[in-house]
C-alpha cells in the first residue's frame, strides 16, 4: 500500500460548479467541506458530523439549497398529459394550486426523482427538483413521445 495516500482529499473549487447566493456567507460561517448537489457545491459539514447528526434530529439546522433546488417548468397544450404520465400518481386529483409530492420514474418504475410538483393551471406545471437532470430528460421524452409541451 503507498504510504502517500490522501485519507482526507478536498474539493477544487470549478468554474463549472455552481455557487449559491449563500455560498461566501457558509464559509464566513466556518464551513469546512462541501458536496457537489445538482451541480452546485452545497456546505455540508461544519464542525463535528455525531453533532450535527443530533441537532438534525433534536433541534434545528439550516440548510443552504438556495442555488441547488430547481423549477422544471411544463407547459402546453399537452403539459397535463406529460406530466401525467411522468409520475405513477394520478394528477387527475391535484388541483390547480395545489403541490403533491411525486416520484418521477422511468420506463421500469425506477425513481429518477422524488420533487415536489405545484399544479399552477390546468396544462402548467412546476416540478421543484432534487438531484438530477429531469429536465434533459423530460425534453428527450416529450421530443420522441411527439407531444406539444415546453
Amino acid at each position: 500500500m503507498n504510504d502517500n495516500v490522501n485519507l482526507d482529499p478536498g474539493i477544487l473549487q470549478y468554474t463549472r460548479i455552481f455557487k449559491s447566493p449563500y455560498f461566501y456567507g457558509s464559509r464566513r460561517h466556518g464551513v469546512q467541506k462541501y458536496s457537489v448537489y445538482n451541480h452546485h457545491y452545497h456546505p455540508r459539514y461544519y464542525r463535528d458530523p455525531v453533532e450535527e447528526y443530533w441537532q438534525l434530529l433534536d433541534g434545528v439546522t439550516l440548510w443552504d439549497v438556495g442555488g441547488a433546488e430547481r423549477q422544471v417548468e411544463i407547459t402546453g397544450p399537452d403539459a397535463f398529459e406529460f406530466t401525467n404520465m411522468l409520475t405513477p400518481r394520478n394528477l387527475h386529483k391535484c388541483a390547480v394550486g395545489q403541490c403533491k409530492y411525486a416520484f418521477i420514474t422511468n420506463a421500469e418504475g425506477g425513481i429518477i426523482n422524488d420533487p415536489v410538483l405545484l399544479r399552477l393551471d390546468e396544462n402548467h406545471f412546476w416540478l421543484s427538483l432534487a438531484d438530477s437532470d429531469v429536465l434533459l430528460w423530460a425534453q428527450g421524452l416529450a421530443y420522441n413521445m411527439g407531444l406539444n409541451v415546453e
